[in-house]
């Protein structure tokens, strides 16, 4: 598909143009087509990564159980956030997720419509199911025990479908989280980020964890590839609260979750610690990790994988916690901390990381 095939932004979704994408999607019959398309943007400015809308569509003729609502993704008109975006395929990573993984994914996550990225560019567009009608997590609440509980159980599952299989032909354009790009950009990142950090969120980090966190970005190539060394799965990575809805009717599953741009091959503690350590209210995780970790590794069993000890998953935990701390001072170090919701979200995971860090005596790890 060429550049000048897919629409650039929501004011170019026309009724044409959606009558033949989901025509020959087989959700429109030949006698129906879209009539109207009325598109507002979700969130303020131009997006970060990528620019969200919610489309209302109307039709003529029978349109049977075409959407009538639908969120439509492109990516950002924002030049350093486009670069950003190419520089980890975070446009293409997505769309093959939808056409290539999304029918034999079991983490239940929205209907894709249309999936496409242009041949000449990163040009792309997606249009979703709206979930709207579900209860979006709250990153700055965090979660309480029953959400992590069904966070988890979710986790285990789709965990289990790809463990030890991520060589298997259908994963070999998943990029494994080891990579040059990802390296160089959670160092870069942690370098910007660090003094503003620990200047601005001090009152966040424990004493302790003051005196030998800086090395940690520094360190991220041999974490990291220690992290990528062991037992491997297919990771959404990117499992945070504000990616999650969960059920709010009877025919929901209890969790759907979002932005499939990061998808990666990577430890099972990947996605584990960093929803634990940076989405979980600090008093749930402290009271129940344990337990949570436990129910993890359960639902693993029940879902055939057999050769994942105890002891594994809690080092891989710990690892993937220590080098997650990269992804806090990045977020918090570029985030607008005077605003207020920025500067709430900024503060609630760097509290949560870093008190995780302290707790867990990740220092130790730092030697190994």
């Amino acid at each position: 598909m060429t550049h000048q095939d897919l629409p650039r932004d929501a004011a170019a979704l026309t009724p044409e143009w959606l009558s033949a994408v989901l025509r020959d999607g087989g959700m429109l019959g030949p006698d129906a087509r879209v009539a109207g398309c009325h598109a507002v943007p979700l969130g303020a400015g131009g997006g970060l990564i990528g620019v969200v809308a919610k489309a209302t569509l109307t039709y003529e003729g029978d349109a049977g159980t075409a959407p009538r609502m639908l969120i439509a993704k492109f990516p950002s008109p924002v030049a350093a956030n486009r670069a950003v975006a190419d520089t980890y395929d975070m446009y293409g990573r997505e769309v093959r997720f939808y056409k290539h993984l999304s029918a034999t994914t079991r983490l239940p996550h929205p209907r894709c419509y249309f999936a496409a990225q242009a041949l000449d560019c990163s040009d792309f567009v997606l249009l979703l199911e709206d979930l709207g009608d579900r209860r979006i997590g709250d990153q700055v609440a965090g979660s309480g025990l029953d959400d992590a509980e069904i966070v988890i159980d979710a986790m285990a599952e789709f965990h289990a479908d790809s463990f030890g299989r991520t060589d298997e032909p259908q994963y070999e354009w998943v990029t494994s989280h080891a990579n040059e790009a990802q390296i160089a950009g959670m160092e870069a990142g942690f370098a910007m980020g660090w003094p503003r950090f620990q200047n601005e969120l001090a009152d966040c980090i424990p004493s302790r964890v003051r005196t030998w966190g800086e090395r940690v970005g520094p360190r991220t190539r041999d974490i990291l590839t220690r992290l990528c060394r062991g037992p491997q799965v297919i990771a959404h990575a990117d499992f945070r609260l504000e990616n999650m809805f969960f059920a709010t009717k009877p025919e929901h599953p209890p969790l759907a979750i979002v932005d499939w741009q990061s998808i990666t091959r990577s430890s099972p503690g990947q996605d584990l610690a960093y929803y634990l350590t940076q989405s979980v209210r600090l008093d749930v995780r402290r009271a129940h990790e344990r337990a949570l970790l436990g129910r993890y590794l359960d639902g693993l069993r029940a879902h055939g994988v057999r050769d994942y000890s105890a002891s594994q998953l809690w080092h891989d935990y710990r690892l993937a916690a220590l080098y997650l701390l990269d992804y806090a001072v990045t977020i918090a170090g570029t985030l607008d901390l005077a605003n207020e919701r920025g500067a709430a979200i900024a503060r609630a995971l760097s509290e949560r990381s870093c008190v995780a860090l302290d707790d867990l005596g990740c220092e130790e790890l730092l030697a190994a």
